[in-house]
């Protein structure tokens, strides 16, 4: 299996603001400026799209049209992109390496989304996860229901700067010492179709990471035994 062969990227320095990324995406997309910057840094916004049914892949589960195209146009600059829970995922839109656990759809890497063992994931700053959403839709890929939190686990081993674009119906549990949320989008496809959230990680410094794990001096912590509301 061809993989993507990802160029090394500085991810800190050049990594561009959000302003820049909703700048980019409406003008690229020729969509409307839906994106907004909320007062806690975070952009939230809301993407409706369209009575467009086509779906290049008649996979069940499959993008909407249009969404690969959104998402590449929010990062321009992300030159090593891995397609988790993939399917049959247009790599024509947006190029990239893949995960399945079905060996029958060639994909890049066959592994679990959960432990990600054989996956390289240093080599890549932009993640794309549409996991199945529930044991339902699993019955149509032939697979068990995953565990978020364990997925998000895996990718901890991602670099400083990588961004985890997330679809899905909930949110995963992470850990905000390793992720920040930096974006959250609703999605609606058309009339009579389930409403998902794109939810957008961005994987923090080894820094921060320290920063916040370290131990409380002495003088601040509780003595054993006390409540914490007085």
């Amino acid at each position: 299996m061809n993989h993507f062969s990802p160029q090394p990227v500085a991810l800190a320095s050049g990594a561009l603001t959000w302003e820049e990324r909703v700048e980019n995406y409406t003008r690229r997309t020729g969509f409307p400026r839906n994106l907004f910057l909320g007062e806690d840094g975070r952009v939230v916004g809301t993407w409706i799209m369209g009575n467009d049914y086509r779906v290049r892949s008649s996979f069940h589960g499959g993008y909407p049209a249009t969404y690969l195209r959104r998402v590449r146009a929010l990062f321009p600059e992300k030159q090593a992109v891995l397609h988790l829970f993939s399917g049959q995922v247009d790599l024509d839109v947006c190029p990239g390496d893949t995960v399945d656990i079905n060996p029958e759809l060639q994909p890049t890497y066959v592994d679990d989304a959960q432990t990600l063992s054989q996956v390289p994931l240093e080599r890549y700053d932009l993640v794309l996860a549409d996991p199945p959403y529930s044991v339902e839709d699993c019955k149509h890929y032939g697979t068990s229901m995953i565990k978020r939190q364990r997925v998000m686990r895996a990718l901890a081993r991602l670099r400083p700067g990588t961004h985890v674009v997330w679809l899905d119906q909930v949110l995963p549990i992470y850990r905000k010492e390793l992720f920040t949320v930096e974006a959250t989008i609703g999605m609606w496809k058309s009339t009579n179709h389930r409403f998902r959230g794109i939810t957008v990680f961005r994987r923090r410094s080894p820094a921060y990471t320290a920063r916040v794990q370290e131990p409380l001096p002495a003088r601040l912590r509780r003595p054993a035994g006390t409540n914490s509301v007085a």
